[in-house]
């Protein structure tokens, strides 16, 4: 399988490669990466296994991309505009940067996301949500860095 890896920092994405393999064997070797750079004084360092669900655009929906989508449970949805094709891509979060704000929130500083490639359209949405992540913007308001 082929797989995106994008480290993104403070809203911007640093570094974006593709490897061959695993999804959760490169996601271990990048933990492993990320881990040499953590530092346990002042961060947590997070792994998180989760999904997203994607919607694709109706012209992204055609013979070519067909076999690829349905990799990734594709499907059709009702949504207030109407049906939309969706799929569900797995994808692991590794936090090895961040400010620790209450049980369960972060100010994430540095990511990096595993996600499949599934085509360059979607590989770019994953892009945005990296750099997402990690924006100052992303910040509770009152939050401030000391």
């Amino acid at each position: 399988m082929r797989i995106l890896v994008i480290r993104a920092e403070e809203g911007r994405i640093v570094e974006k490669e593709y490897v061959e393999g695993d999804l959760a064997e490169v996601a271990k070797k990048v933990a492993a990466k990320a881990l040499e750079e953590w530092d346990p004084e002042t961060s947590d360092f997070v792994v998180l296994r989760d999904q997203r669900d994607v919607e694709i655009p109706p012209e992204l929906v055609n013979p070519k991309n067909f076999d690829v989508f349905r990799e990734f449970n594709l499907r059709r949805e009702k949504t207030e505009e109407g049906t939309q094709a969706v799929i569900t891509v797995p994808l692991y979060t590794i936090s090895f940067d961040n400010i620790s704000i209450g049980d369960e929130a972060f100010i994430e500083k540095k990511i990096y996301l595993i996600v499949p490639s599934v085509i360059e359209e979607i590989d770019v949405l994953f892009e945005q949500l990296a750099a997402d992540i990690t924006s100052p913007q992303a910040q509770p308001e009152g939050i401030e860095e000391v």
